[in-house]
């Protein structure tokens, strides 16, 4: 399955907490990372716009390299979740 380009829908980032925010927070429900961004309704992450290190945790997370759930109902409502 190929990927399609991420919409920000917050699906992965919701549903699993990544392994560098595993490192940095320790297990929560909700990574202290994730955001909604108003302007740009969807879901944004603060590791990978991190001024210093956003290149790297852009690597490591996979920025840039899409969507690979695209059959994901979210992707067709992005919104606020909560």
């Amino acid at each position: 399955m190929s990927a399609v380009p991420c919409v920000g829908c917050g699906w992965c980032c919701l549903s699993d907490q990544c392994r560098e925010s595993h490192i940095l927070h320790g297990y929560r429900k909700r990574c202290p990372e994730l955001y909604w961004g108003e302007a740009e309704a969807r879901y944004k992450c603060r590791l990978a716009e991190d001024p210093e290190q956003g290149e790297r945790y852009r690597y490591l997370l996979g920025v840039g390299e899409g969507c690979c759930a695209k059959l994901n109902s979210w992707r067709d409502e992005v919104k606020y979740r909560g």
